[in-house]
């Protein structure tokens, strides 16, 4: 069983200051997961943004490839349709370099219809601009002199340096939906899948089984001891503190989500949360259902037990967990940290 950390980087605050120890405060547990025993560290793209506050992932993802020797670094996703493909086929390429082959590209359409709009990027068109950019970026890493000619990228004899340091590439992960269509462009080539922390893990696992029959269907094996499965993750020695501790966190990541699905444009900065908390239509899922289908809040025994289920019965071979998330204090996810590398993932080793 390998490990993966999560770092969401939410910012709560109306100062901006407290963006500054944010990325600190990241930097930092990238550092103590390193020194736990996880496998790789991930982080996500997210525009005006305080879901989360990383907007571009290569400078970051090269920051904590300095800070650290050996955990490799997760891109979890760059979101395609927002880039050129040319220009980040060559930043990725040069963070491989610069990490000494420790790069895991996870890459995705996205979901918020928001920032599709901020950048005039027509939503409709976010699978086939993803299917594009994707396929130009393993053609650059792979081909020299290489062309393509698609519906939103023109691409004639270009050979691009550095040359990525893992061959013939980094690994490349995609992030899979409820639609089939995102399992079969994995499939097609042969792509590990991330999923995401925040949806019920019944969907999620549902996914992976889908994954599994598509793959057995094409003749292909899967690749699921690859594919992290992300938990919210909070670990204390007492159960009711376990529980308790993230609700306000796992509360306002809920509430931010189902805002984010309602706007097309503009962001999610200068907002009050708690006057659309106050007005939704919408009755949300309460902590408790929340907990109980998306959330591993306990024991490290615990802990042990629930990720054991899904090795025994579900394939998974690797596991993550997200544990910095809304108002998680720094301090507690470093506790949890500790609790779980110490006494959870040896359980597995």
């Amino acid at each position: 069983m390998k490990f993966a950390l999560f770092i969401l980087a939410s910012w709560l605050e109306k100062d901006a200051s407290a963006q500054s120890r944010i990325y600190d405060e990241a930097l930092e547990q990238v550092e103590y997961a390193e020194e736990l025993g996880f496998d790789s560290v991930w982080v996500a793209e997210h525009h005006s943004s305080r879901y989360g506050i990383f907007p571009s992932l290569m400078p970051i993802l090269t920051y904590m490839a300095a800070r650290t020797k050996k955990i490799r670094i997760g891109a979890g996703v760059s979101v395609l349709p927002f880039h050129n493909p040319i220009r980040l086929a060559e930043e990725a390429a040069m963070l491989d370099v610069m990490s000494k082959g420790r790069l895991d590209f996870g890459v995705g359409r996205g979901s918020a219809d928001y920032e599709y709009g901020n950048f005039k990027v027509d939503f409709d068109s976010r699978d086939e601009r993803t299917r594009e950019a994707l396929d130009i970026i393993l053609g650059l890493w792979t081909t020299s002199e290489f062309s393509y000619d698609g519906k939103f990228h023109q691409i004639e004899n270009l050979t691009i340096a550095p040359t990525t340091l893992q061959q013939p590439h980094p690994p490349v992960f995609l992030a899979v939906s409820r639609t089939p269509a995102s399992i079969d462009m994995a499939v097609d080539r042969d792509l590990p899948i991330l999923t995401t922390f925040s949806t019920p893990e019944a969907p999620n696992l549902a996914l992976f089984e889908l994954y599994a029959e598509r793959c057995a269907a094409a003749g292909k094996p899967h690749n699921l001891d690859q594919s992290p499965f992300f938990r919210f993750v909070h670990v204390a020695e007492d159960e009711k503190v376990a529980r308790e501790y993230p609700r306000d966190a796992l509360t306002w990541c809920r509430d931010i989500g189902g805002y984010r699905r309602t706007i097309t444009q503009g962001d999610e900065i200068n907002w009050d949360l708690d006057d659309w908390v106050r007005t939704r239509k919408e009755t949300p899922a309460s902590f408790e259902s929340e907990a109980q289908t998306t959330t591993y809040f306990g024991t490290p025994d615990q802990c042990v037990g629930w990720i054991r289920n899904l090795e025994q019965n579900h394939n998974v071979g690797y596991f993550g967990a997200s544990m910095s998330f809304g108002s998680m204090g720094h301090a507690e996810v470093m506790k949890s940290m500790e609790l779980f590398g110490k006494e959870v993932m040896p359980k597995f080793r």
